[in-house]
């Protein structure tokens, strides 16, 4: 089981750098908010309180404002590496945490996974072990 829970975290991984490289053009998919809240623009806000509520273990109801985000948002760069970048932080959480909150690895790499589809990154194809 730790097996295949440390290969999905690395699927996730490796998709979001290369989400990362291909459609923001960086190296790393990590959000990095300014040093000082006062430069937070409103997407940086957003992407805290998101940020915050999963750590607190609302995983679940984070992705959802996300996603609602992401319905009504304009499918910028800055949108995805928002959503790219939530879903990087929850994939450091330990398995033992996400199953506290009722969260899955799994779930972590379908976001992403319909994340990539959303900005026009298909046929990714592979496939979680079971």
């Amino acid at each position: 089981m730790d097996y295949e829970q440390d290969y999905i975290m690395r699927l996730v991984k490796d998709m979001a750098r290369m989400i990362a490289k291909m459609l923001l053009g960086r190296k790393t998919p990590e959000y990095v908010l300014p040093e000082e809240e006062e430069e937070y623009s409103s997407l940086d806000s957003l992407y805290r309180k998101w940020e915050r509520m999963a750590d607190e273990g609302q995983i679940n109801e984070a992705e959802n404002e996300l996603s609602d985000f992401l319905e009504e948002g304009t499918g910028s760069r800055e949108e995805l590496r928002a959503a790219l970048g939530f879903y990087v932080h929850i994939n450091e959480f330990s398995d033992d945490f996400l199953d506290e909150h009722d969260y899955s690895r799994e779930e972590i790499y379908q976001g992403v996974e319909e994340l990539s589809a959303r900005f026009g990154v298909t046929g990714l194809n592979i496939k979680l072990p079971g």
